[in-house]
C-alpha cells in the first residue's frame, strides 16, 4: 500500500536519508566504542589516570556528537539549491575535539610536547579526512533573487539548533521515554519544515508555525526542569508528555493544510506523516 502511495522521488528520498542518518550514526556509536579501554583507567586507583580518562570520554563524546550534528547539516546543504553555510564549522570543531583527546592521551606518555602535539593533529587530520569538513561558504548567494531564500536557509538552521538544544536539555533529565518522544517529535517538526516548503514563501510561512512550536516547547521544558529540582516530578511529567502529545498532533494538522493548499498530492501527504508518525508512537 506505502509503495502505491508515495511516488518514486519520494520514495527514493525518503530511502536515502533516514537510513544514511541511521548507518552513519551507527558509525558514530562503534567508533565511540574504541574509546572503551579508558575505561580500565577508572580502575588504577590513581586520581590523574581517573580525571584524564573521564576528561578523554567527555571530549570525544562531544567531538562525536558534533560530528554528526556537522554531518546532518551538511546533508541538507547538498540538498538544497540555495543554503548558507553553517553558522559553526560542527564537523571541523569535533574533528579539533577529537586531536585534543589524542593529545591528552599521548600526552601521559612522552617527557616532551612535540610528539603528543604531532599525534594530535595526525588524529584531527585523520578525522577530517574520514568525515570531511564543513561547506565554507553559502550556496547560490550570487543570485540576487536567492537572498530571500537565504535569510529562510538562516532563520531554519536557527530554529533547528534551538529544537536540538531543548532535546539535549529533555535528554539531560535521564528519562530514556521523554528522550525517544522528545527526538521523535523534533524530527517531525524538521521533517515538515523541510519538505513541505519548496519555494521562499512557503518556507517563510512554515517558519512560524515551528516558531510557535519551539516557543511553547521551551516553556515547557523549563517547567519540567523545574519541577525535576522538586518532589512534584511525576505529575509534571504527566502533564509534559500530554502536551506535547497535543503540540505534536495540532503541529502535524496545521502542517498538513498548509502542504495540501500548496498543492502537495493527499496521498503524498498522508504516506509522509504516516512515515513520521512511525517512530513517535512506537516511543509512546
Amino acid at each position: 500500500m506505502e509503495a502505491l502511495m508515495i511516488p518514486k522521488d519520494r520514495r527514493a528520498r525518503t530511502a536515502t536519508t533516514a537510513p544514511d542518518d541511521a548507518a552513519f550514526d551507527s558509525w558514530l556509536n562503534i567508533l565511540f566504542l574504541a574509546a572503551f579501554p579508558l575505561l580500565l583507567w577508572l580502575f588504577r586507583g590513581s586520581f590523574a589516570g581517573v580525571a584524564t580518562a573521564l576528561m578523554a570520554l567527555w571530549i570525544f563524546s562531544i567531538g562525536l556528537r558534533l560530528i554528526a550534528h556537522g554531518h546532518r547539516l551538511h546533508q541538507a546543504y547538498d540538498a538544497a539549491p540555495v543554503a548558507r553555510r553553517p553558522r559553526l564549522p560542527r564537523k571541523i570543531l569535533g574533528s579539533a575535539l577529537i586531536g585534543v583527546m589524542v593529545l591528552i592521551l599521548a600526552g601521559h606518555q612522552f617527557a616532551t610536547l612535540m610528539p603528543p602535539l604531532l599525534m594530535g593533529l595526525t588524529g584531527m587530520a585523520l578525522s577530517l579526512a574520514a568525515f570531511g569538513p564543513d561547506p565554507l561558504r553559502d550556496k547560490g548567494e550570487q543570485q540576487p533573487v536567492n537572498s530571500a531564500a537565504l535569510e529562510v536557509e538562516a532563520a531554519q538552521a536557527r530554529l533547528e539548533d534551538v529544537l536540538v538544544e531543548l532535546t539535549d536539555r529533555i535528554a539531560a533529565l535521564q528519562d530514556a521515554d521523554l528522550t525517544r518522544r522528545s527526538e521523535a517529535t523534533r524530527a517531525m517538526v524538521l521533517r515538515c519544515m523541510r519538505s513541505i516548503g519548496h519555494t521562499p514563501e512557503e518556507r517563510a510561512r512554515i517558519l512560524k508555525p515551528v516558531t510557535r512550536f519551539a516557543e511553547m516547547l521551551e516553556t515547557e521544558t523549563a517547567r519540567l526542569e523545574d519541577a525535576a529540582r522538586r518532589e512534584d516530578f511525576r505529575f509534571a511529567r504527566r502533564r509534559f508528555v500530554a502536551k506535547l502529545d497535543v503540540m505534536a498532533e495540532s503541529f502535524e494538522e496545521r502542517a498538513r493544510r498548509h502542504g495540501l493548499r500548496g498543492g502537495r498530492d493527499v496521498f503524498d501527504m498522508e504516506a509522509d506523516f504516516l512515515l513520521e508518525r512511525m517512530p513517535r508512537e512506537s516511543a509512546a
